[in-house]
């Protein structure tokens, strides 16, 4: 089954896309349970389409104010939710403090990482 990592950082790393990404974690991403991961800017970079009864309304920013924001996006193969939440915790082992990582079995799609 495969699995999404939504990665959350608080708001105050905003520098981050300009940090490489730690040696460690660039690791995990090369292990092949990961099929894909996407590191995002920072939510000021957000823009929000929402449908409201047929009109689509754009709104610049993100969708929801929050103490932190969606930093990034990996997805993993895994047999079960057990061994997607060990990887998951690997992963969280090597990112700054105060980083959450959120894990939701995947319905449908694909993605290819880069």
């Amino acid at each position: 089954m495969q699995y999404a990592f939504l990665a959350y950082t608080p708001s105050e790393e905003t520098d981050r896309a300009t940090r490489p990404i730690p040696g460690a974690l660039a690791d995990l991403f090369d292990q092949p349970d990961v099929t894909g991961w996407a590191r995002l800017h920072a939510h000021e970079s957000a823009t929000t389409l929402r449908n409201d009864e047929g009109r689509m309304l754009l709104t610049d920013g993100p969708f929801i104010d929050s103490k932190e924001y969606l930093a990034g996006l990996i997805l993993i193969e895994a047999d079960n939710l057990d061994r997607a939440l060990a990887i998951a915790e690997g992963m969280l082992q090597e990112t700054r403090p105060g980083t959450a990582i959120e894990v939701r079995p995947v319905l449908a799609g694909h993605f290819r990482g880069a």
